[in-house]
């Protein structure tokens, strides 16, 4: 004991500990998004920067005891500072000291003070083994939490405060219905289209009702980010964490994505014996997605770094540098890489065509268990495609950001995606042996067309409508909200007696 004592005493090894314990917390924290290697290569390129500057101070102060500790106070400033800022804004309530004009000046002035102090003292033994211990302890305590008390981990990483658990013995219908589950992402409601983009989609809606559907006529979706209204609805259940005023982060992202992962509605429909297909974006029940979104704009490195004050200052304050060289400086942080963005994109297209493809075929399937379908088709969401007749617009323009917005360009491609799903619902319900429910519903609307207002409500008007094969649809009503779907077809066809939740909004910013 002694000699570990001594060893930590004698030792400024909190240079290489902190940095260790901040990449590990930070891999910790956003497991999922970020993979080891990315992880491994940031914590060789921190403590690459980390033992250079020490190098360079030991030239200047002749003396590595200072050095050592005027390296380790450097790199808490600058790896912690968001961290720091948020402490004092969000848990301490102090905005305003939070603030960039209040705390930066009060952050250098305290490590310009510290450095002086440190530069009059002579020993730094008590200083080195607290730093020390207390380094180690708390990288102990994140690989416990990792490696031991993996429940205890995953909790905190889940966004619900209850999940629903279906008893042991449910009813059991004799038939039980396919049920398949057709979520086009960012369809707009009909009214918003006629209000907002004054278009008149009521044939969509006319087409429905002739084939036996319940069009709803006031749907609302009660997030306006696909991995947090998808979080909620499968787990009919409103999420923690998050609220109106909640700036969304990776962090976040990757909360939802682990609470998407051990979803209800999968477990539930398995429960009852059923065959679950995943033609999504997110990993459910055990099952990988045909194509992993993570939803996010910033890279890897980009998110494990964004507690530190590079990033933060990046991400918060670059964009009022408008010089073109500030702009190439930020830009070797960890910029997006557009062509990177771009090959995304066209997955996209690669993967609605197989969804839709392979959502047709499975009717067709010979199994002895009834089927859950869970069919995410990228539209009408951008980029746009093809035009209202299936022909494919220049990729040129398809990839240009602007085009996202083009209100023109929109319309057409919605007309085509009447056509997809109409063609789709035909091809399910002749292909079942036996009626099947189907569920067709949008995540979220958008603000985002030329002319529409940018008013929060407004990205919650979305696309919602029924088909259950005895047309029975006393529970339905006409302002339902996604986390509400569910409820009420397992009500229905299982009798669980899930209650259902107040219908409201909750509007994320980026």
């Amino acid at each position: 004991m002694g000699t570990i004592k001594r060893f930590l005493s004698g030792w400024g090894i909190h240079i290489v500990l902190l940095p260790v314990f901040f990449v590990l917390h930070n891999y910790l924290q956003y497991y999922g998004l970020v993979s080891m290697e990315i992880a491994l290569k940031t914590l060789a390129e921190i403590l690459g920067i980390v033992l250079l500057f020490f190098v360079l101070l030991l030239a200047f102060t002749r003396n590595a005891e200072r050095s050592f500790q005027i390296t380790t106070l450097v790199s808490f400033a600058v790896l912690f500072y968001g961290v720091v800022k948020d402490f004092i804004g969000k848990s301490a309530r102090l905005p305003f000291v939070a603030s960039y004009t209040v705390l930066l000046p009060l952050f250098i002035l305290l490590v310009i003070v510290l450095c002086i102090v440190i530069f009059k003292s002579n020993n730094f033994s008590r200083m080195n083994f607290f730093e020390n211990l207390l380094l180690l302890l708390f990288i102990l305590a994140d690989l416990v939490s990792a490696f031991v008390a993996q429940n205890g981990f995953n909790a905190q990483r889940n966004m619900l405060g209850n999940k629903y658990s279906l008893p042991d013995y449910p009813v059991k219908p004799a038939v039980k219905p396919d049920v398949y589950f057709l979520l086009f992402d960012s369809y707009p409601g009909t009214a918003f289209l006629r209000n907002y983009l004054q278009y008149n989609n009521d044939t969509m809606d006319s087409a429905l009702s002739k084939r036996g559907f319940r069009v709803i006529a006031d749907p609302k979706s009660n997030y306006n980010r696909t991995a947090f209204s998808m979080a909620s609805e499968l787990n009919f259940a409103y999420l923690k964490g998050i609220d109106n005023a909640t700036r969304l982060r990776a962090i976040h992202y990757n909360q939802a994505l682990y609470t998407l992962r051990n979803a209800a509605v999968p477990e539930v429909f398995m429960k009852l014996g059923y065959k679950v297909y995943n033609l999504s974006v997110f990993e459910l029940a055990g099952q990988q997605p045909l194509y992993k979104e993570s939803f996010l704009t910033r890279s890897p490195q980009r998110i494990l770094l964004f507690n530190t004050f590079i990033e933060r200052f990046r991400n918060d304050l670059a964009w009022h540098f408008t010089g073109k060289h500030a702009r190439g400086i930020f830009r070797k942080f960890g910029e997006v890489n557009e062509a990177a963005v771009f090959e995304e994109e066209i997955k996209k297209k690669e993967f609605t065509a197989k969804v839709v493809d392979s959502a047709g075929r499975i009717p067709q399937e010979k199994t002895i268990q009834p089927k859950f379908v869970y069919a995410h088709i990228y539209m009408p969401h951008p980029p746009y495609f093809y035009d209202e007749n299936g022909n494919s617009n220049p990729t040129g323009i398809v990839l240009d950001k602007q085009s996202y917005f083009n209100r023109k360009m929109f319309l057409s491609y919605l007309k085509y995606s009447n056509k997809v799903m109409t063609a789709l619902i035909d091809k399910i319900v002749s292909g079942s042996p036996v009626p099947p429910v189907i569920i067709v519903q949008s995540d979220h609307s958008s603000t985002d067309y030329e002319g529409v207002p940018d008013i929060p409500a407004l990205c919650f008007k979305n696309y919602t409508a029924f088909y259950f094969p005895d047309k029975q649809y006393n529970s339905i009503y006409d302002t339902l909200s996604n986390i509400n779907t569910f409820p009420v077809l397992f009500n229905k066809y299982f009798n669980t007696q899930i209650p259902l939740q107040k219908d409201t909004a909750t509007f994320l910013r980026y």
